[in-house]
């Protein structure tokens, strides 16, 4: 017994040790952080930024203040990551939308349904950011911010600027255009109710029909 004993112990000595999966750690520490999130957008949404204290976000998460501190290192990171919550699956179906071969009105209808969408799913996180941007807008982050947001205008305005180009739109001025698109979908996020009347789908084909009706050439 003794002597097999010795024989697995040498062999376990040649084998490398087995180390742990960083992959599913890090996966892990994401869809904690993610979590973690989502639930200060909902208290934050609700007391506001300011009014939230760090024993609020504790109690809400059932963290101590060492395993919050363990994902953030201040509370305006929170903020920071609730914007990318929402603006990163909002970038990703814009960018595939503009690069798909659709007709500039087509284009538009789907980039109304996009952003519609992205509010009806984050509407705590969307109407946190809104309500809150200027706790960030000194800080480092905010060129990221405010690069990301710019990208998302860029994408629309090329659209309008094409159509205008293909005669499908007669458009002025595509960055007030723009504007007024965002203007339109994005002050949903006051009202918007997934138990409401109309669906996201629904507001967004209402309001997209509206927009395209005020660009489109006039028939005499």
């Amino acid at each position: 017994m003794a002597d097999r004993t010795a024989v697995r112990t040498a062999a376990s000595k040649g084998r490398p040790r087995r180390r742990p999966d960083r992959a599913l750690s890090a996966a892990k520490y994401d869809a904690k952080r993610q979590e973690l999130v989502d639930v200060a957008a909902h208290v934050f949404a609700r007391r506001g930024f300011h009014g939230t204290s760090i024993d609020d976000l504790v109690e809400a998460t059932g963290l101590t203040r060492g395993g919050l501190y363990h994902y953030i290192a201040r509370k305006e990171d929170l903020l920071i990551a609730a914007h990318e919550r929402f603006i990163e699956p909002l970038l990703d179906n814009a960018r595939a939308i503009a690069a798909e071969a659709l007709p500039a009105d087509e284009a538009l209808r789907r980039l109304a349904h996009a952003l519609m969408h992205d509010i009806a799913t984050y509407q705590d996180q969307v109407t946190v950011f809104l309500h809150e941007w200027r706790a960030i807008e000194h800080d480092p982050e905010w060129r990221h911010v405010r690069e990301a947001r710019r990208e998302f205008e860029w994408i629309i305005q090329s659209i309008l600027r094409r159509g205008t180009a293909e005669g499908l739109f007669t458009v002025r001025d595509p960055q007030l255009t723009c504007l007024g698109f965002l203007g339109m979908i994005n002050y949903s996020y006051m009202w918007y109710r997934p138990r409401g009347p109309h669906s996201a789908e629904e507001i967004a084909e209402h309001f997209v029909e509206i927009f395209l009706s005020g660009i489109r050439p006039q028939v005499a």
